[in-house]
């Protein structure tokens, strides 16, 4: 049985404001093992309430356009600013000083 209005679009601002912190739309697998997702929501919880997974992207996509927008299903590669600082080149030091002679 599928919830009410008023429970949908409570979810699904919920919901909403959840994927635009991690930056991408998870699948139910990882927001099962996501320790950080909101705490009164499960999978479980989810399927009452809209049916099925896929039919709450849709229903918080159209009612939280501005905060789903952009968002994909491909979660987002994180560097790491260690190896970006390796890879970066460091600029040569002048071996002679403005007069000639050497520094």
């Amino acid at each position: 049985m599928a919830g009410s209005s008023k429970q949908k679009k409570a979810m699904a601002a919920t919901m909403a404001m959840y994927f635009a912190e991690k930056g991408y739309i998870q699948d139910p697998r990882e927001f099962t093992k996501d320790p950080d997702r909101p705490v009164a929501i499960k999978i479980s919880t989810v399927k009452k309430i809209f049916g099925s997974w896929s039919i709450m992207e849709k229903f918080t996509k159209s009612f939280c356009p501005d905060l789903m927008k952009g968002l994909t299903n491909v979660k987002p590669v994180e560097a790491d600013p260690l190896e970006e600082l390796k890879k970066a080149q460091t600029a040569e030091a002048e071996k002679e000083g403005a007069n000639g002679e050497s520094i």
